[in-house]
């Protein structure tokens, strides 16, 4: 089924709040494009964001826009609701990326909760939510 929203309670969609060393990811986000933090010293990719690399202790890190392709290393299905602005059945799904240590945790675009599998190819795509957020989910490759 996918994620479908409640356009009713889009009202209530409130901005991320983003500390400072999160404030990259966010503004790529409004740009409809996905980056993920790399340490310049280690080479080792970041996310969540953080302020400091967690391998090597360096603080010189960079965004780097990433592939946006990765595949499902888990997921569930909800069928109550937890939010009124999400309609049940939704999915959140735990993609592992293509850039190496990536976790992305974020929800169905397209597909149906049946179909998912461990491994499954999927991409990212960009869902507006209203004029100003575009959020990142995810859409199987076909």
């Amino acid at each position: 089924m996918a994620l479908e929203l409640n356009r009713r309670y889009l009202k209530y969609f409130f901005e991320p709040v983003a500390e400072s060393f999160e404030e990259g990811f966010w503004e790529a986000v409004k740009q409809k494009k996905l980056v993920f933090q790399r340490c310049k010293e280690c080479g080792e990719f970041l996310h969540p964001p953080r302020p400091m690399c967690h391998r090597c202790h360096s603080y010189d890190l960079e965004w780097v826009k990433s592939s946006g392709k990765g595949s499902i290393y888990s997921w569930v299905v909800f069928t109550r609701e937890v939010n009124p602005l999400y309609r049940v059945p939704f999915e959140v799904v735990l993609v592992e990326m293509e850039e190496k240590g990536v976790r992305f945790i974020s929800n169905m675009a397209e597909g149906n909760p049946e179909d998912l599998y461990f491994g499954m190819p999927v991409e990212v795509v960009f869902v507006d939510i209203n004029d100003e957020w575009p959020l990142p989910m995810f859409k199987p490759v076909k």
